[in-house]
């Protein structure tokens, strides 16, 4: 995929994830976004600072105006598989995904690709093929369909295994992957180079940019009811200082509280079926499946339920009861489809309604592909 393209689609689909994983649970939303996180220790044991350097250090090889040499092209491709392993970064967006699952955060989200050698008891992290391989997973399973897609583009497998190998050779103004332990040897252009350091680069960038200004978010400090990890439900307080470069969560309760804002929200909540929409309809007409699947081409794939018109009565007067229309869609008539959303239910008629949902990208990204190698 064209860097540019990535890039846009990144961004926008990213955007998706954060408003809806922020209105669905905001405090596991906050906790999320530090990525790395191992409990209290002294300053300068986060990995997420290597991941900060490294990008900062790629940059600045890679908007060189004079041509660079071949340590210099060697080392570029060092720091880009350093980019690509930086699990302990790429954590914010795993966690940000299971708050969409219901999931409470947790402090070791990518656990379970950990193995342990039994002989030794040797651990062995997850790597970045199986680091992306499992964000791609996690953003299908809550029905982002292509952001799952653009985390598999994310960063080049076979750049990173040769490269980290030493299975591979500079060779004139080529990347030559020699597979010496097996596939066919391969060969990159400098073109193909560039575009690839451009999306992982705009790729780490827009992840570090959406959590920043997400955190930004908090200043002044925001005081939230609701369940935090797998804490009783009672009020926090979450807190950024850009001055001191400070970012706090904090409560203390004697027992749960709960609100009417987070009591609607939970009812909301338990009937997404752990993704970001669901769609209930009759499934009975041309317009409904045309507004389907102009959900699907939009890059969602929502839990779909297709019920008699009993049912589907039964479940507007339970929406009713409950106060969990969307309320940025007053007094609308029904319509082929009803949608939920994390913001409650609406109806749709026509395809682009969909849209309307959607809110605007936090950021605007109109770059033209920046060559990162000369």
């Amino acid at each position: 995929m064209e860097p540019k393209t990535f890039v846009v689609q990144l961004n926008e689909h990213l955007s998706h994830l954060y408003s809806f994983a922020r209105q669905i649970n905001e405090l596991d939303f906050a906790a999320s976004l530090s990525g790395e996180f191992r409990g209290m220790q002294d300053a300068g044991w986060s990995t997420t600072i290597t991941a900060n350097e490294v990008f900062d250090e790629l940059s600045i090889l890679s908007q060189k105006t004079q041509p660079i040499s071949k340590a210099e092209f060697r080392v570029m491709l060092m720091l880009y598989c350093q980019l690509s392993e930086a699990g302990g970064f790429y954590e914010s967006l795993k966690n940000i995904m299971g708050v969409v699952t219901l999931k409470p955060y947790l402090l070791w989200p990518f656990k379970d690709l950990v193995r342990v050698k039994k002989t030794s008891a040797r651990i062995t992290g997850p790597n970045a093929n199986a680091t992306f391989r499992d964000l791609a997973s996690s953003a299908k399973s809550i029905g982002l369909s292509r952001l799952s897609f653009l985390l598999e583009d994310a960063f080049r497998d076979d750049i990173r295994n040769g490269v980290s190998h030493a299975d591979y050779v500079l060779w004139g103004d080529e990347l030559r992957l020699r597979n010496r332990n097996g596939g066919h040897p391969d060969k990159l252009s400098i073109e193909e180079i560039n575009e690839a350091l451009t999306r992982g680069m705009g790729f780490f960038e827009i992840l570090r940019d959406y959590n920043a200004a997400s955190m930004r978010s908090f200043d002044p400090a925001k005081e939230i009811v609701g369940r935090l990890s797998a804490n009783f439900p009672m009020s926090w307080t979450v807190h950024c200082d850009p001055q001191k470069q400070m970012f706090r969560i904090s409560g203390s309760s004697p027992g749960p509280v709960t609100s009417p804002t987070y009591d609607r929200q939970v009812s909301i909540n338990n009937r997404l079926g752990g993704k970001m929409l669901a769609t209930y309809s009759t499934g009975s007409s041309d317009a409904t499946q045309e507004i389907l699947d102009h959900i699907g081409r939009e890059g969602f794939e929502p839990n779909t339920v297709v019920m008699d018109s009993r049912q589907l009565a039964d479940l507007v007067d339970d929406i009713e009861k409950l106060g969990i229309w969307d309320d940025r869609q007053p007094g609308a008539s029904q319509g082929h489809v009803l949608l939920a959303s994390p913001w409650g239910f609406r109806w749709l008629n026509t395809p682009s309604e969909f849209n309307t949902i959607l809110e605007k990208p936090i950021f605007e990204f109109d770059m033209g592909t920046t060559d990162a190698v000369a």
